[in-house]
């Protein structure tokens, strides 16, 4: 007698690996096929795990598809006896073979995977970046721009959030990326419409920085030696032991770097009615010194329960000589060129404490976890600046010293709780408390004709306080191929400022907000996502933005806070799609932003001739726009690379009588290419160029650079020798005009020349080791 089964839809599960086991694929994709007919689509999680529901009685192919892997296709009959069906973990083989070597397969490119709400780019073995920080990987991230300066911004827009694994952290500062090792970096998560799971600052988006985290049993760690000119000599490496229950991680570096840069300055400018001229250089001689220690131990107390805990200590030693010349002319004046030579010393101490507690329970979607984070850092600036007249030549002499403190101690605490409610539905919430204390401080006092006098406006100190709880919700399910994620986010935010000389508060205010988000994801075919997205986000001002008081650093120009800048909220929609197909990935995006109370710098010029610039609210700015990337691999030894982003913004608002109401457009274009060559070598490149983009008060021009790299691996790949080139041309100069009622100013700025390294990287894993010489021995 043959048994009859009920016809319920079955649902199969399993985790997509590479030949090793422990290398989880990541947003590949998995497809049931009937005969020709497609039934179903669906994509590997961070994690490589699928689940695919409602498949009903038949007989049906699984295909595994990731691009870099040979495609793998696994017969199944659905006889309607199981409810649930776990294929357990399946495996790819790397393709050696295929167009997508090149593009995906060594790793040596970045792989753009969709999420339901983010683009996760992979590093790999990205030659131009290695031996650097993680400054060289953000600039190499499509959307991501990093200007020569350190500043970070996302698709044009710099009010962007910069986490690490997924945690605010120090390490974000423009310093602290400068000193995070490229070889550290396992992927970069590119969020432009955040949900409620991430906090809800930065307007741009988020960019998250994951960094690797050991796999491999026993000892393995890899050492990377960095030799360039200007003089640059760094040592980073890694040393991980895992055992048992134990995994100890660890990552060190020292370096020592020279930097040149170069900043010119020409202005027109009336004051009481008489034209004044200055011709301003100067001249940038830096040197930093850096050592880094992150060491960390997970313990998996047992299979359901584990703890990490893991320090961090980055301590720099900056030496700086800035040579300023300025030039004076004018009606009723003399001809005068004064001369100033600033050299500055400043040690900073920087110092992250972490821990987490993991829960998982029987239904692997369930995961309980607990963060705590505690940042305490310190930094000393010294500034002495000598200042002589040369002509006419009176053997005027001034010096000035200053002297800056800055302190921070941040302590992060946070818990996670996600769980299914259902074969389709998942149930996420969440609370964090944070709390912030920055304190800064400066002391100013010039010295002439042997009298020593505090200079009024720049002895000063405050102290600010921050406190923000945040707690969300978020629900998830699918209907059919049609995926959703809602969620919503509340923040409390309390930020105190307080004069350390009087006591006085000079700000105290509270606010909370809500914070909605919406992703949507639907499968238009088998190789094409297309995705919609929505969120809130808001852009708190720091505590720089809303400090009043200057740096005494230029005595032709100072920027100073605004201790009254409110904070600006931004609504951002877009819609995306990613198309994969054999050897092309296709990516574009529309978007659409509304910003009330966006933040503008605006420049106005004293009655002493002083050009004074400060951050001010407008209205609300509108930015819609494009952006295409892509990834294509022609021949299986060329890998290229594309993007270009196009917008166009409308500015509304007023500074006092002053109408800044402006609109513009303007586009970035990147093109990316990597040659393999016999024997182990690899040649790449990347070229970029900034069309003119203004504002009200500034017209900004053009500029292109060109970075170029190449490798070779060797000792049977577990080491590799690059030789790199940045700015190649020394093209990646910033020149713009900003105008006044009574001024007009022209500056270019050249803060890094082209800068030349030459880096040997080596990789060991001692059990890899050993099981090679077991197989040799057989």
């Amino acid at each position: 007698m043959s048994t009859i089964y009920a016809q319920s839809p079955t649902q199969i599960s399993g985790t997509l690996s590479a030949d090793n086991i422990s290398e989880k694929l990541a947003y590949a994709s998995v497809v049931v096929k009937n005969d020709a007919l497609v039934v179903e689509t669906v994509i590997t999680d961070d994690k490589g795990d699928f689940k695919i529901e409602g498949i009903k009685v038949g007989n049906y192919t699984i295909e595994f598809q990731f691009l870099g892997f040979e495609k793998k296709s696994i017969p199944l009959k659905i006889d309607g006896s199981k409810s649930n069906i776990n294929l357990g973990t399946v495996q790819l083989k790397s393709d050696t073979t295929s167009l997508n070597e090149v593009v995906i397969t060594t790793a040596e490119t970045s792989q753009v995977s969709l999420k339901l709400d983010k683009k996760v780019f992979d590093v790999g073995k990205d030659l131009i970046s290695r031996g650097g920080s993680a400054t060289q990987v953000l600039d190499n991230v499509p959307s991501v721009r990093v200007e020569p300066t350190g500043a970070v911004s996302l698709r044009g827009n710099s009010n962007v959030l910069i986490l690490i694994n997924g945690r605010k952290s120090g390490l974000t500062s423009i310093q602290g990326l400068q000193q995070i090792p490229a070889e550290t970096i396992k992927s970069v998560e590119v969020i432009t419409n955040p949900s409620s799971r991430y906090d809800a600052a930065g307007s741009a988006g988020i960019i998250n920085i994951v960094l690797k985290k050991n796999t491999k049993e026993d000892l393995s760690g890899s050492l990377t030696l960095l030799g360039g000119v200007p003089f640059d000599s760094r040592a980073l490496g890694s040393i991980n032991y895992k055992k048992g229950k134990f995994n100890l991680f660890s990552n060190f570096g020292v370096r020592y770097t020279d930097y040149v840069g170069l900043n010119t300055r020409d202005q027109i400018s009336t004051l009481n009615g008489s034209d004044m001229y200055l011709s301003q250089r100067e001249d940038q001689d830096r040197h930093d010194d850096g050592r880094l220690l992150y060491v960390g131990l997970d313990y998996f107390i047992n299979d359901n329960n584990s703890i990490t805990t893991a320090f961090y200590r980055n301590g720099t030693k900056d030496l700086d000589t800035n040579t300023l010349n300025y030039k004076l002319s004018g009606e009723n004046i003399d001809d005068s060129h004064i001369q100033t030579i600033a050299e500055s010393r400043e040690n900073r101490s920087y110092n992250q404490l972490e821990f987490n507690y993991t829960k998982t329970f029987k239904k692997p979607e369930r995961k309980f976890t607990v963060d705590f984070q505690y940042d305490f850092w310190n930094s000393a600036k010294d500034f002495i600046i000598q200042r002589r007249t040369i002509v006419p030549d009176t053997d005027n002499l001034s010096v000035i010293n200053t002297r800056s403190n800055r302190s921070s101690d941040d302590i992060v605490i946070q818990s996670d709780y996600v769980t299914p409610l259902s074969e389709t539905a998942n149930f996420e919430a969440g609370v964090k408390v944070e709390n912030r204390l920055v304190s800064t401080g400066l002391a100013a006092n010039e010295e002439s004709n042997g009298i020593v006098e505090p200079i009024d406006g720049f002895n000063n100190g405050l102290d600010y306080k921050e406190q923000i709880f945040g707690a969300y919700i978020q629900y998830g399910n699918k209907i059919k191929k049609f995926s959703y994620q809602l969620g919503l986010r509340t923040e409390y935010t309390k930020i105190e400022i307080k004069d350390q000389n009087t006591g006085e508060i000079l700000r105290d205010s509270t606010y909370t907000r809500l914070f909605p988000s919406v992703n949507l994801s639907y499968p238009l075919t088998e190789k094409t996502t297309a995705q919609l997205n929505y969120s809130q986000r808001i852009n708190r001002p720091n505590l720089d933005q809303l400090n009043p008081f200057p740096e005494l650093q230029d005595f032709n120009s100072r920027v100073f806070g605004n201790i009254n800048l409110l904070p600006s909220l931004t609504d951002g929609v877009e819609f995306s799609i990613l198309n994969k197909r054999k050897g092309l990935v296709l990516n574009p995006s529309v978007y659409y932003s509304k910003t009330r109370n966006n933040f503008q710098y605006f420049t106005t010029q004293n009655t002493e001739g002083v050009f004074e610039t400060f951050l001010v609210n407008l209205d609300s700015e509108t930015r819609y726009g494009v952006e295409i990337s892509a990834q294509y691999a022609p021949v299986k030894w060329l890998g290229l690379n594309a993007e270009i982003n196009a917008y166009k913004f409308e500015q509304e608002g007023n500074v006092g009588t002053v109408d800044m109401d402006y609109s513009n457009e303007t586009w970035t274009a990147t093109l990316s290419s990597q040659i393999k060559f016999l024997k182990e070598f690899t040649f790449q490149s990347k070229f970029e160029y900034q069309a003119p983009q203004n504002n009200a008060q500034t017209r900004t021009q053009s500029y292109y650079y060109l970075n170029m790299a190449v490798g070779k691996s060797v000792f049977k790949n577990n080491g590799a020798i690059t030789f790199a080139v940045s700015n190649v041309f020394n093209t990646r100069k910033q020149r713009e005009t900003t105008f006044g009622n009574n001024f007009i100013v022209n500056q270019m700025t050249n803060f890094n020349a082209a800068r030349w390294n030459l880096n040997f990287n080596y990789r060991f894993n001692k059990a890899k080791n050993r099981k090679e010489h077991q197989s040799n021995r057989q």
